[in-house]
């Protein structure tokens, strides 16, 4: 059986990191979002597990998006990660694969909105 092929249309996440920004002096004066790629994602519903897991790390479970698992993701830290999208910055709960390995599930709590 041909396996189904799914669509992400519902946007385009940036993933990344914070970068400290400091003064010349050495002084912090705040942290930038640092790109480092983006991924097709398409918005799923969160079902009351979702919910209870992410009250269980102590956090607020806002959005969980489905992406394709991109093979550079084998080798990173998911967790430490920090997604855009649309102009708004969210924290990464959790992220989960399939059990072929093929699709990501990140768990996101909105932080707010980046100012550039």
């Amino acid at each position: 059986m041909e396996p189904y092929r799914e669509t992400f249309n519902d946007g385009f996440l940036a993933y990344g990191h914070k970068q400290t920004q400091r003064s010349s002096t050495g002084k912090r004066i705040g942290e930038v979002f640092s790109e480092e790629g983006r991924l097709a994602f398409k918005e799923m519903s969160c079902r009351d597990s979702d919910y209870q897991m992410a009250g269980i790390m102590g956090a607020s479970l806002d959005l969980k998006v489905k992406t394709l698992y991109p093979p550079s993701f084998r080798k990173i830290n998911k967790s430490k990660l920090k997604v855009v999208i649309d102009q708004t910055e969210y924290d990464v709960i959790k992220v989960d694969t399939d059990t072929d390995k093929r699709y990501l599930y990140f768990y996101l709590q909105e932080v707010g909105v980046i100012s550039e």
